[in-house]
């Protein structure tokens, strides 16, 4: 009859090769917990910029949508002080236009919003490569380590903003279906 430890050799043996296992089996843990990290900070580096991006979408949107309200306030204006048969209705519908190129004078901040956002993510998509690459050069391999991510914590993990397009967080079918 063999005995479990003379398959392994002795118990001291086998001891150490379960412990060298364990370690391989924590360092593999470990290095994957650090990969799934890092590809959770390159999605939330991505992430940014696809927030900045829907930012300067949502601008334009919003801009344009009061530029052809404001166009359609203003020939509405032109129209009534035309046809006023009285001064003071014509001197309202003057001033109705006036201030409405001041609200088209103003929607301008929207381009200059975009292209300085635009900067600002041309900006950071550059120091992250080149702080990757200093990375790697120092360290010497292939892909540098990187610290995890700070976590949000109470409320503020709570606060994600709106979804990006694209972005499924839930279905409004599967909210309809939740209320019989």
């Amino acid at each position: 009859m063999t005995s479990g430890t003379a398959k392994f050799g002795s118990l001291e043996d086998s001891t150490a090769l379960l412990q060298s296992h364990i370690v391989a089996i924590s360092e593999a843990i470990a290095r994957t917990r650090q990969e799934i990290a890092e590809i959770r900070e390159e999605q939330d580096a991505g992430r940014t910029r696809d927030e900045l991006n829907a930012v300067v979408r949502g601008t334009e949107q919003a801009t344009d949508t009061i530029l052809t309200a404001s166009e359609a306030v203003d020939a509405l204006a032109g129209g009534i002080a035309r046809r006023a048969g009285d001064d003071a209705t014509r001197d309202d519908a003057l001033a109705i236009q006036a201030q409405m190129q001041t609200i088209f004078e103003a929607c301008n901040f929207q381009d200059l919003t975009g292209q300085r956002i635009a900067k600002v993510v041309r900006t950071i998509v550059l120091v992250e490569e080149r702080v990757a690459e200093m990375m790697r050069l120092w360290s010497g391999s292939a892909s540098p380590s990187k610290p995890a991510p700070e976590r949000r914590k109470d409320e503020d993990a709570l606060l994600n903003g709106p979804a990006l397009p694209g972005d499924a967080a839930v279905s409004q079918d599967a909210v309809d279906a939740m209320f019989p």
